[in-house]
């Protein structure tokens, strides 16, 4: 950042420095000038000299001067003169994550307030994020395969507008895969530098792929915290139809009978122990992700301090305010009288 030269925050206030000055040096000269003038009106010349024998008219012109250059200067100190930029030490505390969030066709269930899980994850994690600050946050997508949907960022608004765009025809492939996910996470950790590592997962917990347990272990093992939170109900609901793709009727198994997908919180509460990490259920609310953030993400944020540079100019009033006390200060210790006077002619 470039050194910032000398500036005023109000600089209207510099020609009555100037003003000030002239003002009080011809106000001076003007009294001066009158005073003798009817002092000439009313005493003798002999009984005059008497009187002004012990005055020093040029102390005089030395303590205005001395004054108009303290008014100025007090005058300047109201102009708030700045120059320089500040540096301010900060504490910085910062945690980088991503949140995993499950595209399975599961998760188009409505079993929470009548929303479907996606539906009510995508809102939970849009609230979450307008509140996060200055916390990095990625998105990570996943089912049957996984791909970062948002890259790890401060610009919380990219993520919402790339969490918006999802939706469970944003993979390929269908299934539920946990510990793809949790292998993506660890790469993407792996190949960038971050302050923290850690994995949420927001799913309903089926788990048709992968041994997601051994993939949470080895993760933790490697600094990467896995985190769950569950999406959905104990009790259950039919996985709706997606008339886009052709289907017009609830999910059926391969015995012909309609699939009832159901919260699997046990299954979760062990993968997030396997992860070195914690589970919550997402709630009706969708508060289980700010509670994980809360009691888990955040605790692991590292702090430090740095002196940076402030978009704030240094003030700079102190110095004219105090030259202008002690031009104050010694126009009253000066004497306009003589030290010796002079003797008067007989």
């Amino acid at each position: 950042m470039e050194k910032a030269s000398l500036t005023f925050a109000w600089p209207q206030w510099l020609p009555a420095a100037a003003a000030a000055v002239a003002v009080l040096l011809l106000l001076h000269a003007w009294t001066a000038k009158r005073g003798l003038h009817r002092l000439q009106g009313v005493v003798a010349p002999r009984l005059r000299d008497q009187l002004l024998r012990s005055v020093s008219f040029g102390r005089r012109w030395i303590k205005a001067v001395i004054l108009a250059l303290a008014t100025a200067l007090l005058i300047a100190a109201i102009a708030r003169p700045q120059g320089g930029f500040q540096r301010v030490t900060v504490d910085r505390s910062t945690v980088d994550f991503l949140i995993g969030l499950d595209l399975s066709r599961s998760m188009l269930a409505e079993d929470i307030n009548g929303k479907s899980r996606l539906e009510a994850a995508k809102e939970s994690i849009a609230a979450f994020l307008d509140r996060l600050g200055a916390d990095r946050a990625g998105l990570l997508a996943f089912a049957g395969e996984s791909f970062i949907a948002a890259p790890i960022t401060q610009d919380h608004e990219a993520v919402k507008r790339n969490l918006a765009a999802l939706s469970t025809s944003s993979v390929a492939r269908q299934g539920s895969d946990l510990a793809k996910a949790i292998q993506l996470a660890l790469k993407t950790f792996e190949t960038g530098k971050y302050e923290t590592k850690a994995l949420v997962l927001i799913t309903d917990g089926e788990q048709l792929q992968g041994d997601a347990h051994i993939a949470a272990r080895d993760a933790a093992r490697k600094g990467l915290r896995i985190y769950t939170v569950g999406a959905g109900s104990l009790n259950g609901a039919r996985i709706p139809p997606e008339p886009e793709k052709g289907d017009l009727g609830f999910a059926h198994n391969e015995f012909n009978r309609e699939v009832v997908t159901r919260l699997n919180p046990r299954m979760l509460q062990q993968l997030s122990a396997a992860g070195d990490g914690l589970y919550e259920t997402l709630g009706d609310e969708g508060g289980g992700l700010q509670a994980v953030f809360d009691n888990g993400i955040s605790t692991l944020a590292k702090k430090a301090r740095e002196t940076k540079p402030s978009t704030d100019l240094r003030e700079l009033f102190q110095w004219p305010l105090a030259a202008a006390l002690l031009f104050f200060l010694l126009e009253m210790l000066i004497s306009d009288h003589r030290k010796t006077v002079r003797p008067t002619r007989a």
